[in-house]
């Protein structure tokens, strides 16, 4: 039997919903199941996490990258490494900000407002990243 170009499109529409609700439930599960671990377990998780959707999804070419990622985390992750790379990116967001201020103020000595907010939103972006890498600084575990 032939089906109509509304079945269709319902039958599209519908699947393409079913696919939308199954990514963003992923999604959600992958930041809510990993939250209260630390340091090289919450990593590993989170790669899990990332490695089950990718199965789901049938991406084998991702599955197999994450696979390596796990093996290789697995192997190498530490706290104290961990530590060191969050530390590494508070600095280069601090520089970041250094930079933006200077190119804040050269747009509000131009009187460029489309320049001003940009440069503000990319100051306030570095200001939240700092904060959030501060506190999953804080959360590790202690030092090896």
């Amino acid at each position: 039997m032939f089906k109509t170009p509304t079945q269709l499109f319902s039958i599209t529409t519908t699947a393409f919903a079913g696919l939308l609700f199954l990514l963003a439930s992923a999604s959600a599960l992958a930041s809510s199941d990993c939250s209260s671990l630390k340091g090289c377990e919450r990593k590993f998780c989170e790669i899990e996490t990332q490695l089950n959707i990718a199965k789901t999804m049938g991406n084998k070419h991702k599955e197999d990258g994450l696979r390596k990622a796990l093996e290789g985390a697995r192997k190498h992750c530490t706290d104290k490494g961990i530590r060191e790379d969050l530390v590494e990116d508070i600095e280069e967001a601090k520089e970041d900000i250094v930079e933006y201020k200077a190119d804040l103020k050269e747009a509000e000595e131009d009187g460029e407002s489309d320049k001003i907010r940009k440069y503000q939103e990319k100051i306030e972006k570095q200001n939240s990243e700092i904060k959030r890498l501060d506190e999953e600084l804080s959360d590790l575990p202690g030092r090896e």
